[in-house]
């Protein structure tokens, strides 16, 4: 067995890369293949936006030629500096259940790492913050929301085989819309938002999102910034993260919260199609993009990755709110439920707010550290 580096302008090493959870996870019907073009993307280092401020190496491990792992290590430079301290992260982290291979491939990552001033590596966590982290080690039998990562069950074992120690648990819920929130609830989101001069802004057209866009990217760096896994964005990074999202958006499922005719809060919500996904192979071309604007209209299920308040109006009465107009999206939609999409367990207000609601947790992923 060897460790191969990926050349990033080798296209078949990149190839070989982005096939192989293809080939590992071909009779799994939860994992969901990325779109091939944003897959494809974070080996362009003139493109995209991460290669600005920071670096990253890919890896893959190969048997006599065959392709048994791949990890990618980077070094978030802006990460770091927010923390004030070298940190790494690991991602696409895929192999055959080897703890030979795992060694590989995480020796590598790690020599890399110390080469970098790194002092620990922290993952999985990709190349933008609104990508989804953590390896899964509850709900093995549930196809994920948009964008957040599946893997089998091995992995947690060959991760922490090496040394790797948990950092952090990452909650994700469900909501089902005949669940109805308690009608008290209700009646105190309603009272919160008259009593606070709360106006909630609706959307029929993609269109009419676009000139809120910049102002949802400065409430969410208020919002979150006390987070646990915050760190700010660039511009761009914030501009791709937003394209990414306005594609597959349903402006029924975005809403602003204003306060005084000025933006205090958000909820982004959008279709999950993963099924079509999976039916496509993460192909958009020649046909694939048919099968997604089909699943965008019929799917009745909905992910919510974003809600964020100000905050100064947070623990007030108005995080409620948010979940009170949640309840009015799925209706809105006919979305039979809702996925409440990683939540960090130390974000203590917006799991006492999941338990409030209703929404049951039933998907758990770890980050992991690994002290070098």
């Amino acid at each position: 067995m060897n460790i191969h580096p990926i050349d990033p302008h080798n296209r078949r090493d990149v190839n070989r890369f982005i096939d192989f959870p293809h080939q590992l996870y071909r009779d799994n019907p939860y994992w969901v293949p990325e779109i091939r073009s944003s897959a494809r993307l974070v080996f362009d280092q003139k493109r995209h936006p991460f290669y600005r401020h920071s670096k990253a190496q890919f890896f893959l491990a190969q048997n006599q030629n065959e392709v048994v792992g791949r990890i990618a290590v980077l070094h978030n430079r802006n990460y770091s500096a927010h923390y004030k301290q070298e940190v790494g992260f690991f991602y696409n982290f895929d192999l055959i259940n080897n703890q030979e291979v795992a060694k590989a491939l995480l020796d590598a990552a790690v020599n890399w790492a110390r080469q970098q001033g790194i002092t620990s590596i922290l993952g999985p966590r990709g190349f933008l913050r609104s990508q989804g982290f953590g390896l899964l080690v509850e709900g093995f039998d549930q196809i994920p929301a948009v964008g957040i990562p599946y893997n089998f069950p091995y992995y947690q074992t060959l991760l922490e085989n090496y040394g790797f120690a948990k950092e952090a648990d990452i909650l994700s819920g469900y909501m089902v819309r005949s669940d109805e929130l308690p009608v008290k609830v209700f009646a105190a989101a309603d009272r919160v938002a008259e009593r606070g001069n709360f106006k909630v802004l609706q959307f029929k057209r993609k269109r009419d999102l676009k000139p809120w866009i910049p102002m949802v990217d400065l409430v969410y760096r208020e919002a979150f910034l006390k987070n646990p896994n915050y760190y700010p964005t660039t511009p761009d990074e914030f501009a791709l993260m937003a394209q990414n999202i306005y594609q597959i958006a349903d402006p029924r499922l975005i809403k602003i919260i204003t306060r005084d005719d000025k933006i205090a809060g958000f909820i982004l919500g959008y279709p999950n199609i993963n099924r079509a996904l999976q039916k496509i192979r993460g192909r958009l071309w020649p046909f694939g993009w048919i099968a997604l604007l089909r699943a965008m209209r019929d799917t009745r299920h909905v992910d919510l990755n974003g809600l964020g308040l100000l905050s100064e109006y947070q623990g007030r009465g108005a995080n409620l709110m948010l979940y009170a107009e949640v309840e009015r999206s799925l209706r809105a939609v006919q979305a039979e439920h809702a996925d409440m999409v990683q939540i960090d367990e130390r974000n203590f207000n917006s799991f006492s707010d999941m338990q409030t609601v209703g929404v049951h947790v039933h998907k758990r992923h770890r980050l992991y550290r690994l002290v070098l």
